[in-house]
């Protein structure tokens, strides 16, 4: 059955088995059908009540059919997942749903093969669906480290046998920001590949990770964006409201199309945006 939007008060704490299931065996209940998903965006989406895309107005819309919400001031018509990761798919929101379960609850990560086997569903499917929600994974106004920051650059990728090591040598950079914390331990992290170590790449990189004051290579982003993502909820107690979190992000990432997906994704933000 569907949710109601803004049922709930967007400044209210989130409860386990009510906001968000607590369990896989809460999550299968939970969303049984399509109904049911489209209901859950519609809260995430509009945890407010509904506002109009086109004019902005706040307020229950009409309901038509085939999904559709109806502007009670513009009269425009729209979907809940219009304008989202999930604009246009042709996949069930129920399988999207899965998907984003399995993807938050696996401590070390998901491939596109296994998630295929898990879901029952092609490779073909299952590999872009997995990269939407990678790009999905970094919110472009999240606030940049502080604190004391450590700043470093690592590789991906192997040499030829007698070949260089180091910056010459023929594999991907990553540029790595990590907060410190006292007396031990970390606290956030960042990481992005850059094309080569200098300062026009990593200066960048720096200025927009780090708030002032503080102390496979066409995917690689991807993956690093998933590493970043898990890291940065490696302490969150449930699973559960990580998954709620990445479908939080989904709503508002904007449509990803398959060139992007196949392609690379632009993964560039301006200098003084919050990261």
């Amino acid at each position: 059955m569907g949710v109601e939007a803004g049922s709930r008060n967007p400044g209210s704490r989130l409860v386990a088995g009510t906001d968000y299931p607590a369990t896989y065996r809460g999550f299968v209940e939970r969303f049984p059908d399509e109904a049911a998903c489209l209901g859950y965006l519609e809260v995430l989406r509009w945890p407010g009540g509904f506002s109009c895309p086109s004019c902005g107005r706040v307020g229950k819309a009409w309901r038509a059919s085939r999904g559709r919400l109806v502007c009670r001031g513009c009269r425009r018509q729209t979907r809940v997942t219009a304008g989202t990761l999930f604009d246009k798919t042709r996949t069930p929101l129920r399988t999207w749903f899965d998907a984003a379960w399995h993807l938050s609850t696996a401590k070390n990560g998901l491939s596109a093969l296994a998630l295929a086997e898990t879901l029952g569903v092609s490779y073909q499917v299952a590999w872009p669906m997995l990269h939407r929600y990678r790009v999905a994974m970094v919110r472009a106004d999240r606030e940049r480290l502080g604190g004391e920051v450590e700043v470093d650059e690592t590789f991906v990728g192997g040499v030829d046998h007698g070949g260089k090591r180091g910056r010459g040598a023929r594999n991907c950079i990553v540029v790595v920001a990590l907060e410190l914390k006292a007396p031990k331990g970390f606290g956030r992290v960042r990481l992005r590949h850059i094309p080569d170590a200098s300062g026009d790449n990593l200066v960048p990189f720096v200025c927009d990770a780090i708030a002032p004051g503080s102390i496979d290579p066409v995917h690689l982003q991807a993956y690093l964006d998933e590493l970043t993502f898990r890291s940065n909820r490696r302490n969150s107690r449930s699973r559960g409201l990580v998954f709620r979190r990445l479908l939080e992000q989904a709503v508002i990432a904007g449509p990803i199309t398959e060139a992007n997906v196949i392609h690379r994704y632009s993964w560039s933000w301006p200098v003084d945006s919050k990261m």
